[in-house]
């Protein structure tokens, strides 16, 4: 009886837009949707890899399961190279599944183990019978280089062919942007940004930092790409930071670039029908994944 209660406030829940084409219902799960890839076994006992996206809450005990079959498209949605990227897949009740759920204990416990914990069961579950899952892929990039990623879109510094907001060395000199202090008190404001030989261009687009005449990225002595070890005899400073010294050596390492993508998918659900629900639209939520470049 308390279930069906339950299922009842859901209903109320329903809001409709004036045309009654689009109906959007607000199921209390927080839409921060988890992932796992689960083994399935088709009626020829074969096994075959699937993604499963789930949203779960222990109070009522619930959860909402999208499977989708593991492809090579499917597999495309985590690592776009197209911003807005599409799929949609056909719910079919066997490849592609959407359930709702109730259990008797949490369902974390439950849903991607291989062997399910005793004292842990469904309780109930309805599967839609049709349908379609949208997934749409959004990503942003960003290379933790202490600059801001909205205050490098524009630009290329070093001409690497790597925007700054990829590249974590901005002016190509072989010392980490980071690490030529763009924000030194953290507050987004690169007014601040240091500036050793105090040309009024910051470290961190200057190829000559020390302003000695002798490019940074030639002043590595040792040739290990750490420029930061290299002080010459009688200095106290890294000799890319000390005017006094401008030796300049053949560059024997370049550091590679990395920068990562946040990869935010947006898993909506189209004409789903279960004996307890039908919705035009159901927003089932977003999966967050990083990727290192």
């Amino acid at each position: 009886m308390r279930n069906w209660l339950q299922f009842f406030s859901f209903l109320f829940l329903i809001t409709s837009c004036n045309d009654g084409d689009v109906i959007q219902v607000q199921l209390d799960f927080d839409k921060d949707l988890s992932l796992c890839q689960i083994q399935t076994a088709d009626q020829g006992a074969s096994l075959t890899s699937s993604f499963l996206f789930y949203d779960t809450r222990n109070d009522p005990y619930q959860s909402l399961t999208l499977l989708i079959p593991r492809t090579t498209a499917t597999e495309a949605m985590f690592e776009p190279t197209e911003y807005g990227a599409t799929q949609t897949l056909s719910i079919n009740g066997s490849s592609v599944q959407f359930h709702y759920r109730s259990y008797n204990g949490d369902p974390n416990a439950l849903i991607c183990a291989v062997i399910p914990p005793a004292g842990v069961a469904v309780t109930q579950d309805y599967a839609s019978t049709g349908g379609t899952a949208e997934f749409v892929s959004l990503f942003e990039d960003d290379d933790d280089d202490g600059v801001p990623t909205a205050l490098e879109f524009d630009g290329d510094t070093d001409g690497d062919g790597i925007p700054n907001y990829k590249d974590n060395d901005d002016d190509g000199d072989n010392v980490p942007t980071i690490n030529e202090k763009p924000d030194p008190n953290n507050d987004g404001d690169l007014a601040d940004a240091q500036d050793t030989d105090g040309d009024s261009i910051p470290d961190y687009l200057d190829q000559d930092d020390d302003g000695d005449g002798t490019l940074t990225i030639n002043e590595d002595e040792n040739g290990n790409g750490n420029l930061f070890d290299d002080i010459a005899t009688g200095s106290s400073f890294a000799r890319f930071l000390d005017e006094n010294f401008s030796n300049s050596y053949a560059v024997q390492t370049t550091n590679t670039n990395q920068f990562k993508r946040i990869v935010t998918i947006t898993v909506t659900l189209n004409n789903i029908d279960i004996s307890i629900l039908s919705a035009d639209t159901l927003e089932m939520g977003t999966y967050e994944t990083i990727i290192s470049y």
